[in-house]
């Protein structure tokens, strides 16, 4: 399996945020489904090399891609893949592949010309994103965005939106998106989806079943059903 290096916010174990923005993804033992306050669920992921969950405020974004420069309210822009600009005035607009665009700021169009000089000069970033477009998940080169906005698709409820060259994708918040992009993923049950290759063994209760893992004191719990399921494919 390939070890991509996944862009995530890491967590604390004081639910505080941390100072790094990726794990990579060997290191996966399982995502959780994470309830950080009421009627809010967002993927949480356990690793042998700490906790990350999903980026979901322009903010967290802005710290970890410090490469990528907001040129005007709302957005943030990969410089390094504008094709042409135009600036007046009052502002103007950089332009990407397929004619995508997005504002600027009069402040910034007075330094655009340098900005655009010294993001060419840094070395492309190697991260992917969990993402989703028309319901179906996968892993996105956060080398090939052009600019992200925050999105409204519902009343309350805001979301990172991505453009790149094909069109755009919002990030995956959801468990059944997190398997579409993990799909060797297996549902201990419906919260928790756990690498079956980091499996050390099982704890059983009367209270019922424990998965532990190796590498790491981290535990979860699984249904019989696919306690049963999972024993057999161990065995394969």
């Amino acid at each position: 399996m390939e070890n991509r290096q996944i862009f995530a916010p890491e967590i604390l174990s004081s639910g505080d945020f941390g100072n790094r923005y990726s794990f990579f993804e060997n290191d996966l033992v399982c995502v959780e489904r994470w309830i950080p306050k009421s009627n809010y669920e967002i993927p949480f992921f356990i690793t042998t090399d700490g906790n990350f969950t999903a980026p979901t405020t322009h903010g967290e974004f802005a710290d970890g891609f410090p490469d990528f420069i907001s040129l005007d309210s709302g957005n943030l822009v990969n410089l390094k893949n504008v094709s042409r600009s135009e600036t007046g005035e009052y502002g103007g607009k950089v332009y990407f592949r397929g004619d995508k665009h997005t504002s600027v700021n009069k402040l910034n169009s007075v330094v655009l010309t340098e900005l655009m000089e010294a993001a060419n000069k840094r070395p492309d970033d190697q991260r992917f994103i969990i993402g989703t477009c028309n319901s179906k998940a996968g892993l996105y080169p956060t080398k090939d965005i052009f600019f992200l906005d925050m999105w409204d698709p519902k009343k309350n409820y805001h979301v990172p939106r991505l453009y790149h060259a094909g069109g755009f994708y919002v990030v995956a918040l959801t468990m059944r998106h997190c398997q579409g992009a993990f799909p060797y993923l297996y549902p201990a049950t419906p919260s928790h989806l756990i690498n079956v290759s980091k499996v050390a063994g099982f704890d059983e209760h009367s209270f019922g079943i424990t998965v532990t893992f190796k590498d790491t004191d981290y535990t979860c719990p699984i249904s019989k059903p696919k306690h049963r399921a999972l024993k057999k494919i161990l065995r394969k």
